[in-house]
């Protein structure tokens, strides 16, 4: 366990080591990445700004009772109102509904103008309109450019686009077009109000008000084509999942239009509506009409045989036993059809019940007689349902109150199945012992005499029929009623609205995520410009790439900020050469670089300087002979050096130079000699250093790069110390290991300076100046 702690500690600080090492190798870069994340952002708000905005404009419909659900006369149930509802949801995208909000609107023409560099659509505030009378099909959707002259004429302009003049002219050689089928290519003079009559089409434009761009242009289709436009921009949902409430949308880059086209749909929806309910009445009507004609022959024929027969027998009326059985008969009859009906009902339900999980908003109202225990159940298992779908609201069907209620639900639905199979098993018996007295009754008809079993036969008929006409009479005057106040079952839930924002594109998400973006192609592209840069960042990559030790690291000198971090460095060098030896003998110190322009003849300069403060006895020479800077660092004179006294020209004191105020002595480099290299295999340098050595407490060697020329070899190994100067952001990292393998084969003892490190002002180390190993450019000699 504590094992697996550490390890899980170690791979914690591995991650945070390696984030913290892609913040250091992307940090130099932080101003191409804010670059590269701020045009990220103007590009997206250029795109925001250029492209098209997309408004929605919703309305919500209330579908009626009998649109949620088409049930039977004895259960009114919600099995399917889900496919009914997809139905209506269908019916938004049909052309023939399209066709007949187009009624109302006029979307074919569309005007366009050009201001402030983009292209904005027109729709009721366009300055004039075009009414078409004449449109061929090969001028839809042309764009015809309209560019006003003065304030009553106007040029209009169409022309090919590059595709089809190219076609044209390439079938003029096969087989030409007649004018009428050629692109259009027109170019005149027009005035407001005139009839434009062309090959493509017949137009005439007036103008509404004052026209104020330059620019404008329309295109044209025929506004019974504008279905496919609306189709496509229409979208219809369920509001929710167990409601009657869709929800219906429409997007268009123009908010009025959108609502328009909304307004426009929903009404010839909902009089669609109005029209069918209005032909089911009248289809109702007419077979009642029909019905009643029927029964009207029906009646009519039942009393002329009951007069014709009361003329041709002489009976005066029936006898009270005659009336009383055929009262009694024709009562228990109609109780026979009321139980057969219940009968039916109860199966109904209970065949529902049985196949069917879920019992919603079951109908027992058909039923004549009502089991008080099935219509308590039945109230029950409504509450329990609405209480259950409050509960959905908030919660899952995992949630516990939610599971009671269906465990309730449940245990409700088996009581009401045995409520009703008890109540149909009770009917059925009433309806045996009707049945039976029935027959009874009807064996006491027939010992009636045969006049009056005939006249009690006719005289029933008669009543029927005149209940039956007098029935439909009624329903008919209903339906009439009906008709004549017919409104729609889908209502306006909520009115469309013209939008204020556009709902595409979203701008916010679109920043943001450009944003992301931008800052990731930032990342990624410094990430590979510090792949593919192979100089030294700071002390880590060396630290990384050698076992030389580190004698201290330089800050760049920006300004006078800095000057003090620049200089405590060099008394951080200063510190550290004095621990090289504790014999009191002099020191030796190269000083040299890989490459030129890595800061060394400025480093030795000034360290020098450094140590001379200190009450040392310094003199520093300038060896590299090829590239000679150090006179001029202390305006001298470069005549005489190292290189004449080598060549025996010049004695020691003759080109030694000394400085104001310091213990610190120059020998420049010199004449330029043909062999650098052979004088300083000559025995005479190491005579002229040991002189030195006997005179000054530091004696610093300006040595040439070694990574150029073999002259630093013959210097490097006299030294104490060989001081390599590397210059951040510019001396190659490849460079290390030939350093390594140098030092290594010529078994030198080495130290490396990290010159030209970035300086940040921030307290650390207790020196109050702070510097950053990753960095700029360093001073250069």
């Amino acid at each position: 366990m504590q094992t697996e702690r550490y390890s899980k500690k170690n791979y914690v600080d591995e991650e945070k080591d390696g984030f913290k090492e892609m913040l250091v190798t992307i940090l130099p870069f932080y101003k191409s990445i804010i670059a590269v994340t701020l045009l990220s952002i103007v590009l997206a708000l250029v795109y925001g700004y250029f492209a098209t905005k997309y408004y929605d404009s919703t309305t919500l419909l209330k579908l009626g009772d009998q649109k949620q659900a088409r049930n039977s006369d004895l259960l009114s149930l919600d099995a399917g109102s889900s496919s009914n509802i997809e139905d209506e949801i269908a019916a938004f995208k049909t052309r023939r509904l399209g066709l007949q909000a187009l009624e109302e609107l006029n979307l074919g023409t569309r005007y366009y103008t050009k201001k402030s560099l983009k292209t904005k659509e027109l729709y009721k505030d366009t300055p004039f309109i075009v009414t078409v009378e004449y449109l061929s099909e090969h001028a839809w959707e042309v764009p015809i450019q309209l560019l006003p002259e003065d304030g009553n004429t106007f040029r209009l302009v169409a022309e090919p686009s590059l595709k089809d003049a190219a076609i044209d002219f390439i079938r003029s050689f096969i087989a030409p077009l007649p004018v009428d089928e050629k692109p259009i290519s027109y170019d005149k003079v027009h005035s407001f109000d005139e009839k434009i009559e062309t090959p493509w089409f017949a137009i005439t434009v007036r103008r509404l008000h004052d026209i104020e761009n330059e620019h404008y242009h329309f295109t044209m289709v025929p506004n019974e084509l504008m279905t496919m436009f609306i189709g496509e921009n229409i979208i219809a949902i369920p509001y929710s999942s167990k409601g009657a409430i869709i929800q219906v949308s429409f997007q268009d880059n123009v908010p009025l239009r959108a609502k328009e086209i909304l307004d426009a749909l929903t009404n010839a929806y909902i009089h669609e509506n109005m029209t069918l309910n209005s032909k089911r009445a009248n289809r109702k009507l007419h077979f009642i009409d029909l019905q009643l004609a029927a029964i009207d022959k029906t009646l009519k024929g039942s009393a002329k045989n009951l007069e014709r027969y009361k003329a041709t027998n002489v009976v005066v009326d029936l006898s009270s036993k005659a009336q009383l059985t055929a009262e009694k008969l024709s009562e228990l009859e109609t109780k026979l059809y009321d139980g057969n009906m219940n009968i039916d009902v109860m199966e109904s339900i209970l065949s529902y019940i049985e196949n069917n999980k879920e019992i919603k908003n079951i109908n027992i109202s058909s039923a004549q007689e009502i089991n008080p225990t099935i219509e308590r159940i039945v109230l029950d298992m409504q509450e329990a349902t609405s209480l259950r779908s409050d509960l959905l609201v908030d919660y899952t069907e995992a949630h516990p109150d939610v599971i009671k209620i269906n465990l309730q639900l449940v245990s409700l639905k088996e009581s009401l199945k045995s409520a009703i199979e008890s109540s149909v098993r009770s009917l059925k018996k009433r309806k045996h012992s009707l049945h039976a007295i029935i027959k009874e009754n009807r064996e006491k008809m027939q010992t009636l005499p045969e006049q009056e079993r005939k006249l009690a036969r006719l005289t029933r008929n008669f009543m029927v029929n005149e209940k039956i006409y007098s029935f439909l009479l009624e329903k008919r005057a209903e339906t009439a009623i009906i008709e004549s106040s017919t409104v729609s079952e889908t209502t306006i839930f909520e009115a469309a609205a013209i939008a204020k924002f556009p709902a595409q594109p979203k701008m916010p998400l679109v920043i943001a995520i450009v944003f992301i973006l931008g800052l990731v192609i930032g990342v990624f592209q410094a990430l590979f410009r510090a792949n593919q840069d192979k100089t030294v960042k700071g002390v880590e990559d060396i630290e990384r790439l050698t076992n030389i030790p580190i004698y201290g690291s330089i800050p760049f000198i920006r300004s006078n900020k800095n000057l003090q971090a620049y200089y405590e460095a060099l008394r951080v060098i200063r510190t550290n050469l004095e621990f090289l030896q504790k014999s009191g003998r002099s020191k030796l110190i190269t000083i040299t670089s890989s490459v030129p322009s890595e800061g060394k003849t400025t480093t030795i300069v000034e360290l020098g300087k450094i140590i001379a403060k200190s009450n040392k006895k310094v003199i520093i020479i300038d060896m590299d002979m090829r590239r000679s800077t150090m006179h001029e660092k202390f305006n001298l004179s470069n005549k005489v050096g190292i290189s004449t006294v080598l060549v025996g020209r010049n004695s020691l004191d003759e080109v030694i130079h000394s400085t104001e105020g310091m213990e610190l002595d120059i020998i420049t480099s010199g004449p330029i000699p043909p062999n650098p290299s052979e004088l300083m295999l000559s025995g005479a340098l190491e005579g002229i250093i040991q002189e030195l050595k006997s005179t000054y407490d530091y004696v610093l060697l300006d040595s040439p790069p070694i990574g150029l020329v073999t002259d630093a070899m013959v210097i490097m190994r006299m030294s104490d110390i060989n001081l390599i100067t590397l210059r951040a952001n510019y001396s190659n990292r490849d460079f290390i290991g030939n350093i390594n393998r140098y030092v290594a084969d010529h078994e030198l003892t080495a130290g490396i300076i990290l010159n030209g490190v970035e300086y940040k002002d921030k307290s650390n180390y207790g020196y109050g100046y702070g510097y950053a190993y990753g960095s700029k450019s360093g001073t250069t000699s």
